[in-house]
């Protein structure tokens, strides 16, 4: 999850004056919530000028749908702070705040977790996403052709959990380049080992638990009193909600903000004919898409050439290697 789309707005002259950082910020933008979001933001950023025998034009006035897929009773908000470059030596607190260095380099996104119903099904996703997601819906069925107002909203990432789903002891993760893809597997045996520090957070006693899990060692903060066995993320398994969880390297942080009951709560999932796929090869096809994602949009298309153009009308050349550059950031789940 460590991606997402911005939605500030954009300086249109940054081609002109590129560095590390705003090489960063595209191909931040480019992760998008649906082929729609993506056509928005490049002609916010690349307004295109197709030429050639054989043109393509990425442009879908699709609506997403949702199905139904369980209850919840409880919803909680959390802040989700990430660092998008590791590289640099800025450094976060477990708190998900600048501890030294950079502050452009922490990305963060609000994220709900909807769980507590009696099926067990939870869902995980970003509020932030939801809310542009359904601006951007609301445009087009409006049938306007200005998409302006997208850019002054901020995203988040497209990654959802759904965990106890297609079944129980199932966990499904969806994630949307283009495609939506869908890693389908067990709920994971995090191993916790539960230690006797206790501290307040929002007024409930919270104990620590570490682990281990794909690479990373974890602290979490999980509150008894709160008997449920679910957490952001893929984080479950405690005898209570985790509230506070982070990596030891800070790189990933999840820190409740907020919790409400909700009777009754519809836990939704997109409708989308998903790519299914292993967690291999879905972290591979993301990390062609964050380092290439022109390469990534026209890939096995029938293009003879492509044109971007600024809003002045200055040609950018697509193959320009500043679009292209290596992942600064390690993926949450590091996969030997």
């Amino acid at each position: 999850m460590g991606r997402n789309w911005g939605g500030d707005k954009v300086d249109m002259g940054y081609c002109e004056n590129w560095d590390r950082k705003q090489g960063m910020e595209w191909r931040r933008r480019l992760r998008m919530a649906d082929v729609m979001a993506v056509v928005v933001g490049m002609l916010i950023l690349f307004p295109l000028a197709v030429a050639g025998q054989n043109t393509v034009t990425i442009f879908s006035e699709e609506t997403q749908g949702y199905e139904r897929i369980g209850t919840a009773l409880i919803e909680c908000t959390y802040r989700y702070a990430w660092l998008q470059d590791t590289t640099s030596g800025t450094r976060m607190t477990p708190d998900g705040t600048l501890l030294s260095g950079d502050s452009t380099d922490i990305a963060d996104d609000v994220m709900l977790l909807q769980c507590g119903g009696p099926d067990g099904i939870s869902r995980f996703y970003s509020y932030s996403q939801y809310y542009r997601d359904s601006l951007i819906t609301s445009l087009v069925q409006s049938g306007t052709n200005d998409f302006s107002s997208v850019g002054d909203v901020k995203g988040g990432t497209d990654v959802q959990i759904f965990k106890n789903w297609p079944k129980t002891g199932r966990m499904t993760m969806i994630d949307k380049m283009l495609d939506w893809f869908e890693v389908v597997e067990a709920v994971p045996d995090l191993g916790w080992v539960v230690t006797d520090e206790w501290k307040e957070l929002l007024g409930y006693r919270v104990r620590r638990a570490e682990c281990s899990f794909r690479g990373r060692d974890y602290v979490a903060w999980f509150a008894p009193e709160l008997p449920l066995s679910e957490g952001p993320w893929k984080f479950c398994g405690l005898p209570g909600l985790v509230m506070h969880v982070y990596d030891t390297d800070c790189q990933y942080v999840y820190l409740l903000t907020g919790i409400r009951q909700v009777a009754g709560l519809p836990v939704m999932m997109p409708d989308e004919q998903y790519v299914r796929t292993d967690l291999r090869k879905y972290y591979r096809t993301l990390r062609r898409y964050i380092e290439d994602p022109i390469g990534f949009v026209t890939a096995g298309m029938d293009v003879t050439s492509i044109r971007l153009t600024t809003s002045e009308g200055k040609e950018v050349d697509p193959n320009d290697p500043k679009l292209v550059n290596a992942l600064r950031y390690e993926f949450q789940e590091i996969l030997e």
